[in-house]
């Protein structure tokens, strides 16, 4: 489908309103809202909610007039197929009208295909780094391929990924950067983040290094589904199982260090409580850290974490409390008695 200026829609719009549509144009309007329902099952992409409902105002009010104006609802009830059409139009046109206005590309099928774009391969034994369009840079592990969109840096950056890359993506709040990879859509603005293929285990797996990224499933279509999905921060990772399009969140195999420039003596503890000891691992690796038994916060605990793994230092100072910790998707659960 060509993209229709806003102008050409208004007067289509207004010959529907009339009663004066050829059926070639009422074919047209039954195909946007046809596609539309398939497409567009949720508002989510709508990137200003108050210019949304002031055009959903207008469009209601057109479509009301045509509707329920005496002088013309003796025309459609002529044709019972431009009464069912107008009727389904009304539910669906706002939405229509409202991707034409705000998001043209839609219509252009800003979904590339795997031809679409300049590919490129690694079937080297070693790691091959590329610098995109925009600057940003892509580590492309062997075995692996990624296309770049021919539309890339127009509406947004867009590239394809099969194999595992490393990205570090320029930021640009104007133009987010998403990887493709199957029905998995990871989104960013600035960031930088691994993406991996377990074709194995059937799954895809998304790990954060740096800054915020969307991870969120696709219809068959290509078209988002962004109310399944999550948004990952620094030492969490999302597994999306391939077969049943699902997307589990959870913390990285190992958490790194978020703070630059710590110091040995920052991890040396001197009768600390736990619940400061929490907050402290919290500002170290980002990790949610929560006490079933409230009464833990209160614990002391004295001893050296240096050298260690998250994970390391959490199994050292609940040992010292006889307390146990288990990781729950993105939040790492500590359970045990009171120190009383």
């Amino acid at each position: 489908m060509n993209t229709m200026k806003k102008k050409e829609f208004d007067n289509l719009l207004q010959k529907f309103q009339n009663g004066d549509c050829t059926p070639e144009e009422i074919i047209f309007l039954e195909g946007i809202v046809n596609e539309t329902i398939v497409t567009h099952s949720e508002l989510s992409i709508f990137k200003d909610e108050k210019e949304m409902q002031s055009e959903e105002g207008r469009m209601w009010n057109k479509i009301n007039d045509a509707l329920f104006n005496k002088s013309k609802i003796r025309n459609f009830n002529k044709h019972n197929r431009w009464v069912q059409i107008t009727i389904a139009a009304c539910l669906l046109l706002v939405v229509s009208f409202s991707i034409y206005l705000y998001f043209p590309e839609f219509f252009r099928r800003n979904v590339i295909s795997d031809s679409r774009g300049m590919e490129t391969q690694n079937n080297a034994n070693t790691n091959q780094t590329l610098t995109l369009p925009d600057g940003s840079k892509v580590v492309l592990e062997k075995n692996s391929s990624i296309i770049v969109s021919e539309d890339f840096g127009k509406v947004n950056r867009t590239v394809l990924l099969k194999g595992k890359a490393f990205f570090k993506v320029v930021r640009n709040e104007k133009k987010p950067f998403l990887v493709r990879m199957g029905n998995l859509v990871t989104e960013v603005l600035g960031t930088s983040f691994k993406v991996g293929a377990d074709n194995q285990n059937k799954s895809i797996e998304v790990a954060v290094i740096s800054g915020k990224v969307s991870v969120y499933a696709t219809s068959k279509n290509g078209i988002s589904k962004k109310l399944n999905g999550v948004v990952l921060t620094p030492n969490l990772k999302a597994i999306y199982n391939t077969e049943n399009q699902t997307i589990q969140e959870s913390i990285v195999e190992t958490p790194q260090l978020l703070l630059p420039n710590l110091q040995k003596s920052d991890f040396i503890f001197d009768e600390i409580q736990f619940g400061d000891l929490r907050d402290r691992l919290k500002l170290f690796y980002g990790v949610d850290i929560i006490f079933v038994n409230k009464e833990i916060e209160k614990c002391l605990f004295t001893g050296d974490l240096g050298g260690l793994d998250l994970y390391k230092q959490l199994d050292v100072a609940c040992t010292s409390i006889s307390a146990k910790y288990e990781v729950r998707g993105s939040t790492i659960f500590v359970n045990g008695k009171s120190c009383k």
